[in-house]
């Protein structure tokens, strides 16, 4: 039974979350392996297909991309770990994984495609404020260490 004076409903959506929290570390698990293994099977693949050893660029910014993609997985399970540990969210370690994406953006935009000013304001824009951010957090953090 739920009764709201015993705190009942406080400790089985804690078990849901801490489940959820679990499940979520697992999903990107598996995720981050599987984009891992994907990376290196299509590094391999570009490697040994004539002109062997030879990236083209368009291959180039896709590897580029994939390695960003998978030190985001790997940040977001870092991030995973500290909430399930501390039960707090790193603020400092989701404002990196959001600038990691942003600079994934940027490295796979075409550079011939025609995405129009806006676009690359717009991300220039959102990185900015990122960047301000982290910053800011970062700064946060070293002044509460020097009053401590």
């Amino acid at each position: 039974m739920i009764d709201a004076k015993s705190g009942l409903t406080g400790e089985y959506l804690d078990k849901i979350q801490k489940i959820i929290v679990v499940v979520l570390t697992w999903t990107m698990a598996a995720a981050v392996l599987l984009a891992t293994i994907d990376l290196i099977y299509n590094l391999a693949l570009y490697l040994i297909s004539p002109p062997y050893a030879v990236l083209e660029t368009d291959e180039l910014l896709s590897t580029f991309g994939n390695i960003l993609l998978v030190i985001m997985g790997v940040e977001l399970l870092e991030t995973f770990k500290t909430y399930k540990i501390e039960h707090n969210v790193n603020a400092q370690m989701v404002l990196l994984v959001a600038l990691t994406a942003m600079a994934r953006k940027v490295v796979i935009l075409e550079p011939n495609s025609t995405s129009g000013i806006e676009i690359l304001l717009g991300v220039a824009a959102v990185i900015i404020a990122l960047s301000a951010g982290y910053y800011l957090v970062k700064k946060g953090k070293s002044d509460e260490e020097k009053q401590a």
